[in-house]
C-alpha cells in the first residue's frame, strides 16, 4: 500500500506588507476609486480630461474645414459673383427676378472643369430655365455673345475640352479673387458697365492661375 506524504507548508517568511492606502486622483486630488492607474486619475477625471480631447479635435477640424476651399465653396462664391455683378434678370427667358431667386446657369456644362468657373460661360438665369427647359442654352450664349464678344460661346465650347485639375490652394486662390471681386461690387455704387469691367478683371486673375493648370 502506498503511503501518502503530506507536504508542509513554508510559511511566508518576514513580516507581511500592510495594504495600500488609497492615493489621492492626481488631478482633482480628490480620494476615489483610480478609473486610469497609469495616470492615477479618477472617472471624473478621465471623463473631463476625455471631454477636453474631444474639444481640441473639434476645434482642429472646424479650423481645416475653414482652410479648405471645397468644390462647392468655390461655386457657391462664383454663383454670388455672377449673380451680384449682372443684371438681375433671367438671360434666357428675360424675367425680371431678385437676385436671391436668380440661379447661376452654365453655357457649357458644370461637368466639365475648365469652364465651370470661368466667367464668360455663366450667366443668371431663373431656376425653370435654368433646371427645367434645356433650350436655355441658346439663349444664354447668345447673352454671353452680346456682352463679352461675338466669339465668345466658340471659345468656352474650345476650352471645355481641355483637362483641368485643380488643388486646394489652386481653388483658395480663385475663391479669394472673386470674393475680393464681390465685396468691390458690393460696396460700391457702380454702373452695369463698371460691374462688367470688375468681372473682367476678376477673369484676368482666375486666367492668371487656371491657364498654366490646363491641359
Amino acid at each position: 500500500m502506498l503511503k501518502r506524504t503530506a507536504t508542509k507548508k513554508i510559511p511566508v517568511k518576514g513580516v507581511p506588507e500592510p495594504k495600500e492606502i488609497q492615493k489621492p486622483c492626481s488631478d482633482c486630488g480628490k480620494v476615489k476609486a483610480i478609473a486610469n492607474k497609469t495616470k492615477r486619475l479618477c472617472a471624473t477625471c478621465v471623463m473631463k480630461e476625455k471631454k477636453e480631447k474631444q474639444k481640441v479635435r473639434k476645434e482642429i477640424k472646424r479650423k481645416l474645414e475653414k482652410e479648405t476651399i471645397s468644390q462647392s465653396k468655390l461655386d457657391q462664391i462664383t454663383s454670388w459673383l455672377v449673380r451680384g455683378a449682372h443684371i438681375n434678370k433671367c438671360h434666357a427667358c428675360e424675367i425680371t427676378l431678385d437676385p436671391k431667386g436668380l440661379q447661376c446657369a452654365h453655357f457649357v456644362g458644370r461637368t466639365k472643369v475648365a469652364t465651370r468657373y470661368h466667367l464668360n460661360n455663366l450667366l443668371p438665369a431663373c431656376p425653370r430655365c435654368n433646371l427645367y427647359t434645356p433650350h436655355h442654352v441658346w439663349n444664354l450664349g447668345k447673352s454671353l455673345n452680346r456682352i463679352w464678344g461675338t466669339d465668345t460661346t466658340e471659345d468656352m465650347l474650345q476650352l471645355s475640352n481641355k483637362i483641368l485639375k485643380l488643388s486646394n490652394y489652386d481653388r483658395k486662390l480663385i475663391y479669394d479673387v472673386y470674393r475680393t471681386c464681390l465685396t468691390d461690387i458690393e460696396q460700391g455704387n457702380y454702373s452695369q458697365d463698371q460691374k462688367y469691367q470688375k468681372l473682367h478683371e476678376a477673369l484676368k486673375d482666375y486666367n492668371k492661375i487656371v491657364e498654366p493648370l490646363l491641359k
